[in-house]
């Protein structure tokens, strides 16, 4: 058992044989999960893989770093998957392993760019070289000067061809001048880590507001908010967990209550849009969101962090 326990030790201090580990569960994930029928069954099949995604930033014991996994690897790139076992997300876009992998754990989307145009570009192209070509023929028996601006036109479209081909990704935008939110949805659904907010949306919000559209659609909104929130909370709390080293073993739940109180805050912002009610000036109302969303920023998730966070952490925890 001794040796067991060594062997496992040993293995956890090692980054690559860990890494080697991760690409292996998402060439599984790639290969594999498409061939059986789309939802649970894929959940199911794809579950070991969730506990690898837990597991990882355990293997490292630098907590700034646990968090940086925490959030890329068990958090997003679990959504991601998940959102994947149902065909949907950024994963779906992916037509080989290496776009899988570089999408599954970094904050990159493929780029808006559509591969059937590129034929179609390029067949276009080409028959308007042979077009031009045909006219230097004709130039060449009538002694016509040759017309340049359509070699040109030639020119730019193969230009502009071989740009599209290389521009493979894009990063996805985190934030989007959060100082400038004039409410909380503007700030927590456009401008504040826009990456999580696009995972959020579409692996919970929306999934959500159409299960309970039955409701109405301002009550499935709603409560879609709130499950959203919530669900953030949870997922910030364990980043929070990481980040302490797991020796916060009655956590004070002030980071998940953070999320929670602001998607309260959403929630009866839009029920006030909703009905038209204006209370104060729309000036001192935005002063007022963004002096309640640094005060309550500080004091129920830096503080926290900053008073039971740890530099460094036992790998073997």
């Amino acid at each position: 058992m001794e040796n067991y326990k060594i062997m496992i030790i040993k293995f956890l201090e090692n980054p690559f044989l860990i890494f080697f580990l991760l690409l292996l569960s998402l060439n599984y994930s790639y290969f594999l999960i498409p061939k059986f029928p789309k939802g649970i069954p894929r959940i199911i099949l794809i579950s070991p893989i969730f506990y690898i995604l837990y597991f990882l930033p355990w293997c490292f014991s630098f907590a700034f770093l646990r968090g940086i996994l925490s959030f890329f690897i068990t958090w997003i790139t679990s959504f991601k998957l998940i959102l994947f076992c149902f065909n949907k997300g950024p994963l779906s876009l992916c037509k080989n392993p290496i776009d899988f992998i570089l999408i599954s754990i970094l904050p990159l989307k493929i780029s808006i760019f559509d591969e059937k145009s590129v034929r179609n570009t390029s067949e276009k192209s080409i028959h308007d070289e042979k077009i031009v070509d045909r006219k230097y023929e004709i130039s060449d028996k009538t002694s016509i000067k040759k017309p340049i601006s359509d070699l040109k036109d030639v020119s730019q479209k193969y230009e502009i061809l071989d740009m599209s081909i290389y521009k493979r990704y894009e990063m996805e935008e985190i934030f989007k001048q959060p100082y400038l939110a004039t409410s909380f949805r503007d700030f927590w659904g456009k401008r504040w880590n826009r990456y999580s907010s696009k995972m959020l949306r579409l692996t919970i919000y929306d999934p959500t507001n159409e299960a309970l559209k039955n409701l109405g659609k301002n009550t499935s909104n709603l409560l879609a908010i709130v499950c959203t929130f919530v669900v953030s909370a949870i997922m910030h709390e364990l980043m929070f967990y990481y980040i302490t080293c797991g020796l916060c073993l009655k956590p004070t739940c002030e980071v998940m209550w953070f999320f929670v109180l602001q998607g309260i805050c959403i929630s009866c912002e839009k029920f006030f849009y909703a009905k038209n009610w204006v209370i104060m000036d729309a000036r001192i109302s935005i002063l007022l969101k963004r002096i309640f969303i640094v005060f309550s920023f500080y004091f129920l998730l830096v503080l926290p962090v900053v008073r039971e966070g740890k530099n460094t952490c036992e790998v073997t925890k």
